[in-house]
């Protein structure tokens, strides 16, 4: 009875295990920059951009990018004949709501609750992204390590 116990917790911690990194993937990475994009104005849109070139023979299904602690979808974009992943980060703070603090609870009626935000499932170093794709239903993921950083670009 003591085997299988030790079976069953051996099992189940190896499940535990954390996410696999396919080194088999369908597409090739060629270089990847990132670089903070602000506005000349204050209170104006900051962001965060990073640009990850690859190679492809076929489509691929980029889902998420994962850089800095941050999440948000992969878009693909084409610049002639060169492929990147665009992935965008919002870095501004001036797009927050006015909430209203009252004693009497029905004062803070229309007040709207904060979007929960995604755990951020990976640790990775400042110079380092996970890209997550679909093959089927099957979710992979490949890490993009070195990514240069660039200067920051200050917009009019």
């Amino acid at each position: 009875m003591k085997l299988i116990g030790i079976l069953i917790l051996a099992f189940s911690i190896t499940q535990c295990a954390s996410v696999k990194m396919d080194n088999n993937h369908p597409f090739k990475i060629e270089s990847a920059t990132y670089n903070h994009v602000t506005g000349g104005v204050k209170g104006s849109y900051n962001s965060t951009n990073l640009i990850i070139n690859f190679t492809a023979k076929e489509a691929v299904d980029f889902q998420k990018v994962y850089f800095q602690n941050k999440i948000t979808n992969a878009v693909i974009e084409q610049n002639g004949d060169k492929q990147y992943i665009a992935a965008r980060y919002k870095t501004s703070s001036n797009d927050r709501k006015d909430i209203i603090l009252h004693a009497d609870p029905r004062e803070e009626f229309g007040n709207t609750p904060n979007n929960p935000v995604e755990k951020f499932p990976f640790e990775l170093k400042e110079n380092e992204a996970m890209i997550s794709y679909a093959i089927g239903e099957k979710i992979h993921y490949v890490k993009v390590e070195n990514i240069v950083k660039k200067d920051k670009v200050f917009m009019q």
